[in-house]
């Protein structure tokens, strides 16, 4: 088995799942694909009182806790280790899975299965209409758009949101897997960024385009107060944690300009007071003190999931 394409799912059933419904069409029209994939779903939806259907042949587990995305994509590490599978094919539940990208990711499968300083496989992600993945890390946690004409190993530190990307199961394990802290927001950044200190690079596939939901980019009706507030928690850990003082420095002054910007831009200011609060905090509290407190929060994991405004889940 060369590929397993790994789905998380977090309260929505699978006919409520972008993703799903766009494989279930994928595979009905391309019913070859399964015999070079496998397909496993691993469901962070808290008490289920049954296992729902699955559209097509599929390896269903669900968590007895919310294991977020990291511990999702650990538990598929595993499962492509116990079946020999060299790749892992991520999605979360709100990417569309177009007709061309499991069989060109196939084909880059096969083609850079030797190349060992490839450590992942990104296409170009769109979401509501603006480019955001991949990205280049700059100076100062600055992240820079990647020109959409660019091909090939790309060995400057950058990152790609998980969904749609192609993931070498050894180079995920060489780093350990994902992070069990950063197990939403910001998964993507600290496994990235770890495999860039091990040679592993990604390889930027100029000729894929994917089309998916981030909450981040629509905050009037994907964005929810609890989940902006596990963002932030988790990228100020990760500049106390990972960064350096210069680097702590300047998120103060983003910090302030996000709240601004917020609360000009949204008649809902809830926002920009909790990017207030953030700011506060980097300035009246110490550096091991917003760790201690962000590793508190860790064990808080329901978090509301919004769509066009209304909670549904």
């Amino acid at each position: 088995m060369q590929i397993v394409i790994v789905v998380v799912l977090y309260k929505r059933s699978p006919s409520q799942s972008q993703t799903i419904n766009s494989l279930t069409a994928v595979f009905e029209r391309n019913p070859e694909l399964l015999g070079s994939v496998r397909v496993f779903i691993w469901d962070n939806t808290p008490n289920l009182s049954r296992e729902p259907v699955i559209p097509f042949p599929a390896d269903y587990r669900h968590g007895s806790r919310n294991l977020g995305t990291s511990g999702a994509y650990n538990q598929a590490l595993g499962f492509a280790e116990s079946l020999g599978s060299s790749w892992l094919l991520l999605f979360d539940q709100d990417t569309t899975v177009s007709e061309e990208l499991i069989p060109r990711m196939l084909d880059y499968s096969k083609s850079l299965q030797d190349v060992a300083e490839v450590g992942s496989v990104a296409g170009f992600v769109y979401s509501h209409g603006a480019l955001v993945s991949p990205r280049r890390l700059a100076r100062f946690n600055q992240v820079r758009p990647i020109p959409r004409t660019a091909h090939g190993v790309y060995r400057r530190m950058a990152y790609a949101v998980n969904s749609a990307t192609l993931m070498r199961v050894s180079a995920l394990r060489e780093i350990g897997g994902y992070s069990d802290e950063f197990w939403l927001d910001l998964s993507d950044v600290y496994v990235f960024q770890a495999m860039h200190r091990k040679g592993k690079y990604i390889y930027l596939a100029g000729d894929l385009q994917v089309q998916h939901s981030i909450a981040s980019q629509d905050f009037d009706n994907e964005m929810s107060p609890e989940r902006y507030r596990n963002f932030l928690a988790a990228e100020s850990a990760f500049i106390d944690l990972y960064l350096s003082p210069l680097e702590r420095i300047a998120q103060l002054l983003r910090l302030f300009v996000r709240t601004v910007r917020q609360y000009r831009r949204y008649e809902n200011k809830t926002f920009s007071r909790i990017t207030w609060d953030y700011f506060c905090r980097r300035i009246f509290q110490t550096r091991a003190t917003r760790i201690l407190n962000w590793r508190k929060q860790l064990a808080r994991r329901d978090l509301p999931v919004i769509e066009d405004g209304r909670v549904i889940g």
